[in-house]
């Protein structure tokens, strides 16, 4: 039923969800705990099955750039922070600006892979799948997306700011606030 459906949304944020269920543990992985046994992972099964040539990566980019519409949208709701706030709203539909100040995160200390990670400019998609399928190793693809980080996230986060037309604290005015009722989720 509903359980299930919520779920499998989920698994689009959170592809390791059913393996935190069957473990029952969260993972919380960090970035670069993502980028290796994730985001790697699909890349490798894209050119698996796509090919590994020019035609496969074509054919890839229907679906890899667009895994990131959702996976910029993974953050940590840790029980003792959250639990309260996850029985009177789903936190599925909660909108998270980049840093999320219930947990003590701030701009200028969050990891600039992690800042990159929750992107959620299309072009940092782009981006990001392009670093991630040219990489020849896990490191590789670590040291891909620090660089491109370092070269653009300041341009991409003002210009996905701008683009919305508001700041991030008016994207669902956190846990339980007013969502976007046009945005696809």
């Amino acid at each position: 039923g509903a359980a299930a459906v919520m779920a499998g949304r989920g698994a689009l944020i959170r592809p390791w969800l059913f393996a935190e269920f069957k473990q029952g543990k969260e993972f919380g992985w960090s970035a670069e705990e993502r980028v290796t046994l994730v985001y790697r992972r699909l890349v490798a099964l894209m050119r698996e099955h796509f090919g590994d040539d020019a035609m496969g990566r074509r054919k890839a980019w229907y679906f890899l750039p667009w895994h990131f519409s959702f996976f910029h949208r993974y953050r940590r709701y840790p029980q003792d922070v959250y639990g309260a706030a996850a029985r009177d709203y789903p936190l599925i539909l909660t909108r998270v600006d980049t840093v999320d100040e219930r947990l003590g995160e701030s701009v200028g200390e969050l990891d600039p892979l992690e800042r990159l990670l929750r992107c959620e400019l299309e072009e940092a998609h782009e981006r990001i799948a392009g670093a991630l399928w040219d990489a020849g190793s896990d490191a590789d693809a670590i040291t891909a997306l620090r660089r491109l980080a370092s070269e653009n996230l300041e341009e991409w986060e003002a210009a996905a700011r701008s683009k919305e037309g508001r700041g991030d604290a008016s994207r669902g005015g956190g846990v339980g606030g007013k969502r976007d009722r046009d945005e696809e989720y």
